[in-house]
């Protein structure tokens, strides 16, 4: 993955999918208004992960977008001190 934030433009309008995320797949974890804290594309270029930040400066939700069917794939909520063992 290769952090492309500075240069990334927007392939397709997400803050639909965006609200209409479950809010228990947020957890306890609110979004912050429509704030694309970083962009990652995929070393195939297929993919591009949009992390929209949360009110913790830890924890994403991630919209996987398909670049070549210009669509959103799915999304998923990254805990980054869950993940590195820091909670």
């Amino acid at each position: 993955m290769r952090n492309v934030t500075a240069t990334a433009e927007p392939k397709l309008d997400i803050w639909p999918y965006v609200e209409a995320v479950p809010i228990a797949d947020l957890e306890r974890f609110t979004l912050l208004d429509e704030v694309v804290a970083y962009v990652y594309l995929a070393a195939s270029q297929q993919y591009e992960h949009v992390l929209v930040a949360t009110n913790d400066k830890n924890v994403f939700l991630v919209i996987i977008v398909n670049l070549s069917e210009i669509k959103i794939e799915g999304h998923i909520l990254l805990d980054l001190a869950e993940l590195y063992g820091l909670r």
